[in-house]
């Protein structure tokens, strides 16, 4: 499958591919910093309709932003705040969440969605986090794990069971009774694991309604889902154009070892596991419109299959470097770390195709 930018695409893919690289060549990153880089871009405001404050930027430009942002190893937080909680934001409409969803585009508020529970790996829509009424507002009791995007002045989106079914609440990070442990990613990003024990919030802090709550949290994490997916094929270009360069400045037996005929063909694997993954990718994309069941399965279908060839590519690079693809100095490794969490970002290879198979695809 094929898509080729337009002119504005191709302008908005060479700006941000500049404010990326800027920011990865930065020897000490000032996050704040960076953060208000990506509101003067408009970034933040891209993938909003224009009746809500934002750019009206389409799904595809999106992808071409995700792309470069995984080449660049990109570090803020973008794609936890702006295209999974601010979407679900968009999505849930009503005055708390426009009003959320306007500060996030101003930069001046982060938001983060607490999707994950310990011990239910990738299962969301069930949450043991509960949610208590009292006529007066709501205490909210339970824990959630691996929060993407999270720091103690974030405020947390945290879906929650009650009697009425699946209600959704904004929780500032600073409550009374809400504990926040901050923890490193193994790609040197930062998530949040967060307790609740009797947090107080107010009838207000509710968004969206349980009818609606868990389709609308669906679709903004297959948008996530293929986000991910872009930033993968990303990291994987640039992993393979550093692969390249290497074969061709090492040496063996006096000559480069890139003119060795079997790395060559296995260079060229690499490379069509790249293309793919990113027909793969604009495909699930072009199906984020879809109908629900259809969208879930296109993005699982994608998910699965970059997920496999992001595995395949980052082996084929760390054995083709040698020693050198897993020195601290040289990137090739850390790309290869960014790989393997995104594979395992809302949800593994497996997952991924347990959903394709219950559709019967």
């Amino acid at each position: 499958m094929n898509f080729e930018p337009d002119e504005e695409q191709r302008l908005l893919a060479a700006s941000v591919a500049r404010l990326f690289e800027d920011h990865g060549a930065q020897p000490s990153a000032d996050p704040v910093r960076q953060w208000r880089d990506y509101r003067d871009m408009g970034l933040l405001g891209l993938p909003f309709a224009e009746a809500n404050g934002g750019h009206g930027g389409r799904f595809e430009d999106v992808m071409l932003v995700m792309e470069a942002y995984g080449r660049a190893l990109g570090q803020v937080p973008y794609p936890a705040v702006a295209l999974l909680a601010g979407r679900l934001l968009e999505a849930a409409g009503g005055p708390t969440a426009q009003a959320l969803l306007a500060e996030m585009i101003a930069g001046t508020k982060r938001v983060a969605l607490a999707l994950y529970e310990p011990g239910r790996r990738y299962r969301w829509d069930d949450p043991a986090t509960a949610a208590e009424c009292d006529g007066e507002g709501w205490t909210l009791t339970g824990a959630k794990i691996a929060v993407l995007g999270a720091d103690r002045e974030t405020v947390l989106l945290c879906p929650a069971t009650t009697a009425e079914g699946l209600r959704l609440f904004a929780v500032p990070a600073g409550t009374a009774g809400v504990a926040m442990e901050m923890l490193p990613t193994p790609d040197g990003r930062q998530a949040a694991n967060v307790r609740c024990d009797d947090a107080r919030i107010p009838a207000a802090a509710e968004i969206g309604d349980p009818a609606r709550n868990p389709a609308l949290i669906a679709a903004a994490v297959d948008g996530a889902i293929a986000a991910a997916c872009a930033e993968m094929v990303g990291a994987m270009e640039r992993l393979l154009g550093l692969t390249v360069d290497y074969l061709g400045v090492r040496r063996q037996f006096g000559v480069a070892i890139g003119s060795f005929q079997a790395l060559q063909h296995r260079a060229a694997d690499m490379l069509m596991a790249i293309e793919q993954a990113r027909s793969m990718t604009i495909h699930a994309v072009a199906m984020l419109d879809a109908p629900a069941a259809e969208r879930t399965v296109a993005v699982a279908a994608a998910k699965a299959l970059v997920n496999r060839s992001s595995r395949f590519v980052g082996q084929q690079a760390i054995q083709l470097h040698g020693g050198m693809g897993l020195t601290a100095e040289y990137p090739a490794g850390r790309y290869f770390q960014r790989l393997t969490v995104l594979e395992n970002l809302f949800g593994d290879t497996g997952h991924h195709l347990d959903i394709v198979e219950r559709a019967g695809v």
